[in-house]
């Protein structure tokens, strides 16, 4: 086998090819990096309904054993894009039998188009939560949490040494 000697200018040719070729190619995976990262935009995204509360209680109130739930929370709304096209999103947590559980409940049109246990995408866990009433609809102000008392603690706490 022997080998044949390249020209130095038939190597600098095709080293400049292929470097345009990574160049093209680490080009469009930026671009397409930066479109995937980036959330489709609604220009028509519509006032967000004011009074969503009573909309999701009519809906938890058809759940099946809706009675053995408690301590709700919801989320504020957020325009998101989901199978069923552009909706408010909120989140309900509650607990279902010593288990919490997150719910996602999309809005359009002042009525709830769609409901489901939450998925990745929704991002019920993150979500900040305000008491909710799932009877009435009604949603409370949040409370700051109270730091308990210096009485409260008792004197063994404050008297007790580090622990190594």
């Amino acid at each position: 086998m022997t080998m044949k000697a390249t020209p130095w200018r038939a190597f600098v040719r095709s080293f400049r090819c292929r470097i345009r070729q990574i160049a093209k190619l680490l080009a469009a995976s930026i671009v397409l990096a930066q479109c995937s990262a980036i959330a489709p935009q609604d220009p028509t995204q519509p006032a967000p309904p004011t009074d969503y509360g009573p909309l999701v209680s009519a809906a938890l109130k058809s759940f099946k054993g809706f009675a053995d739930y408690g301590n709700f929370g919801i989320s504020g709304l957020r325009w998101v894009h989901a199978p069923t096209g552009w909706s408010w999103l909120t989140c309900v947590r509650y607990v279902d039998h010593g288990r919490q559980r997150f719910y996602a409940f999309f809005i359009n049109d002042q009525k709830v188009v769609n409901a489901r246990y939450d998925v990745r995408t929704d991002q019920c866990a993150r979500q900040q939560y305000v008491p909710f009433n799932a009877a009435t609809g009604a949603l409370d102000s949040p409370t700051m949490p109270s730091q308990p008392s210096s009485h409260a603690l008792g004197a063994p706490l404050l008297l007790q040494g580090p622990i190594y």
